[in-house]
C-alpha cells in the first residue's frame, strides 16, 4: 500500500507547555493517571502531551484494541536526567543505594513504551534521535509507516525533558545553541486523509514531505549545501516547486543564520511569513521542529503551505513540508 502526496494527515495535537491559544488540556485517562506519578520526566511530558492529542483526534476513548496505532518519538537527549540521576547514586551509594525503579526508566524507549502502555497503542513503537531535528525526522516516520500500510494511524512528535544536569553537559560538550534549553513536547496524531474522513476527524494538515540528513561540522562550507539539499528534497517530495511556499519556520542557531537565509533565499523566494519559534521559546531541542510547525498552522489559511526547517549544532538538519487545513 501507498498513500499520494498529502493523504497523511494531522488529526490531533497536543504540547507541554501549552501553545497559546491552544484547547484546554484534557484529563488524562486512568491508565495514564496512575502511570504519571512514577515515570521519569520524559515520560510525563509525553503522557500528557499524548492525552490532548489522541482527545483531539477523536481517539481519547480507551479502545479495546489499537494493534494498529503506532507510536514515534523523536528525542535530542532521551532520559538523559534519569541516566545522570541513576548514575550519579551508583557512584555515591554504590550498587546497594540504586533504585530499581530509576533504572527501569534509563533506557531510550521508556517514553515510547509508557505511551504505548497507558494508551494501548499496540502497533509499532520507535523511538529516534537526530539531535534537534528529531521531532522532525519522527513526523517524517511516521508518515511513512503509513504510507507503508504498517500502521492506521501515528502518534508522533517530539520532545525533551531539561535541567541544570543537561545544561552543564551541553555546555561542556561544545553543543551550545545559542538560545537557553526549554524543557517542551509536542505530539502529534497522523492518519491517512481517507480514515480521518471515515472516522469524521477533523483535518487540521495534510503532511507533503520530508527529508533529513547529517551535515557534521556546521563551520564547514558543505554544510550549506546539505540544508539546501535537504530542503530540496523535501520540496521535491512534496511536489512542490519553490516559489509556491507561503510560510517558513526557521530554527537553525543563531550562530548559522546566515547559512540558512541563504538556503531560505532559494528554496522559498516568494514566503510571506517567517517564524522563528526558538526565538520564543528558546531551544525546544525534538520539540522543535513539531512545534514549529504546529504554530505555522495556528494562523495560516486553510491551503497554506508550510516549510518547516531544523538545524542542530551536532549537524542533524531536517524539512518538512505540510498543507494547512483539509485542502487536497
Amino acid at each position: 500500500m501507498s498513500l499520494p502526496s498529502g493523504d497523511v494527515v494531522v488529526t490531533g495535537a497536543g504540547t507541554r507547555p501549552r501553545l497559546e491559544g491552544a484547547a484546554p488540556p484534557v484529563a488524562l485517562p486512568a491508565p495514564a493517571a496512575e502511570r504519571l506519578p512514577r515515570v521519569e520526566r520524559l515520560s510525563q511530558l509525553a503522557l500528557e502531551a499524548a492525552a490532548d492529542a489522541l482527545a483531539q483526534a477523536g481517539l481519547g476513548t480507551p479502545a479495546a484494541s489499537r494493534d494498529r496505532t503506532g507510536v514515534v518519538l523523536g528525542t535530542a537527549f532521551g532520559c538523559f536526567l534519569t541516566n545522570a540521576a541513576h548514575a550519579g547514586r551508583l557512584c555515591e551509594r554504590g550498587p546497594q543505594g540504586v533504585s530499581p525503579r530509576l533504572f527501569a526508566a534509563t533506557v531510550s524507549n521508556a517514553a515510547a513504551g509508557e505511551v504505548a502502555i497507558a494508551f494501548g497503542l499496540a502497533g509499532p513503537g520507535v523511538t529516534l534521535t537526530a539531535g534537534a531535528a528529531s521531532g522532525l525526522v519522527a513526523l517524517g516516520h511516521a508518515a511513512d509507516l503509513l504510507a507503508a500500510g504498517r500502521a492506521e494511524a501515528v502518534l508522533a512528535g517530539g520532545l525533551d525533558a531539561t535541567g541544570e544536569t543537561l545544561a552543564a553537559w551541553v555546555a561542556a560538550g561544545g553543543l551550545d545553541a545559542g538560545r537557553p534549553l526549554a524543557e517542551a513536547a509536542a505530539l502529534l496524531v497522523l492518519e491517512s486523509r481517507a480514515t480521518a474522513r471515515e472516522r469524521g476527524a477533523p483535518v487540521r494538515a495534510g503532511l507533503l514531505g520530508h527529508a533529513a540528513g547529517f551535515a557534521g561540522d556546521l563551520d564547514a562550507p558543505r554544510a550549506a549545501d546539505v540544508l539546501d539539499h535537504v530542503a530540496a528534497r523535501a520540496c521535491e517530495r512534496a511536489g512542490l516547486a519553490p516559489e509556491a511556499l507561503d510560510v517558513v519556520v526557521r530554527a537553525a542557531p543563531p550562530a548559522y543564520t546566515a547559512m540558512e537565509t541563504g538556503v531560505l533565499r532559494s528554496r522559498a523566494p516568494k514566503a510571506s511569513r517567517v517564524l522563528s519559534p526558538k526565538d520564543m521559546l528558546g531551544e525546544t531541542l525534538g520539540a522543535a521542529g513539531p512545534l514549529g510547525l504546529l504554530m505555522a498552522l495556528q494562523d495560516a489559511p486553510a491551503g497554506a503551505l508550510v516549510l518547516v526547517l531544523d538545524v542542530c549544532p551536532s549537524g542533524h538538519v531536517a524539512a518538512l513540508v505540510a498543507r494547512a487545513g483539509d485542502a487536497t
